[in-house]
């Protein structure tokens, strides 16, 4: 039995508008998509920006999201994969290769590269911060698809390093927060700081002495031995 004509005419016309235009589509409109999405989620959250705004930041209709990711929510979820993908490749860290260092050196690599991934980029704490304070399910899914491995890790670098008589026994989460917080979200703070203190983080040679001085506080305290 063939439809009626008019309601043939609507389901296209509904499945047409789905679609974003052909050359949308056949360009490498997706990458680009992630990119900007990292760039608006960290810089208003997910609540803060739609899909419609994003798209259109990019150059690209509303449709082209829906066509890669299909929903906002998904679109959030591939960004955060691409970005941590992205700081993987760029400081690669191989946890196998930390064996043959002594608990205190292992410590040193890992605060030296999660300084050199903040100072690279702030977009991944800025999101981190604002799904904290949402207590969002996106945060579960965060945690359990791309930190808690990493936390662990640090975790057990912490106990090891406590095991082996070189630091007090503190709770671990708040050491291994503690060296998260500093080390992943100063240059979140690079605004403040620098009108407060007086201190511009882009400075190189500022940036360059963090990493030293920070490990210092961290390992020795504040306090002269």
């Amino acid at each position: 039995m063939k439809r009626p004509a008019a309601l043939s005419r609507k389901s296209t016309k509904s499945a047409a508008s789905s679609r974003p235009p052909k050359d949308e589509a056949a360009t490498p409109s997706r990458e680009k998509l992630l990119q900007t999405a990292i760039r608006q989620f960290a810089k208003l959250g997910f609540d803060g920006v739609s899909t419609g705004e994003i798209a259109a930041a990019t150059g690209f209709s509303q449709a082209i999201i829906h066509y890669h990711f299909g929903s906002k929510d998904q679109l959030w979820r591939e960004s955060m994969t691409y970005l941590m993908h992205d700081l993987d490749a760029r400081f690669p860290l191989n946890l196998s290769e930390l064996r043959d260092l002594g608990p205190l050196e292992q410590l040193r690599v890992i605060v030296r590269r999660f300084i050199a991934m903040s100072e690279y980029s702030t977009e991944l704490s800025s999101i981190l911060i604002r799904e904290s304070i949402a207590d969002s399910d996106r945060l579960e899914w965060l945690v359990r698809r791309h930190f808690q491995k990493r936390i662990d890790a640090l975790d057990n670098i912490v106990k090891s390093t406590v095991a082996a008589g070189l630091a007090k026994e503190l709770p671990t989460f708040l050491v291994t927060q503690g060296i998260l917080l500093a080390s992943s979200f100063l240059f979140c703070l690079s605004p403040l700081i620098r009108l407060a203190h007086g201190v511009d983080l882009k400075d190189a040679k500022v940036a360059a002495a963090i990493p030293d001085e920070l490990l210092d506080f961290f390992l020795y305290g504040l306090l002269k031995r």
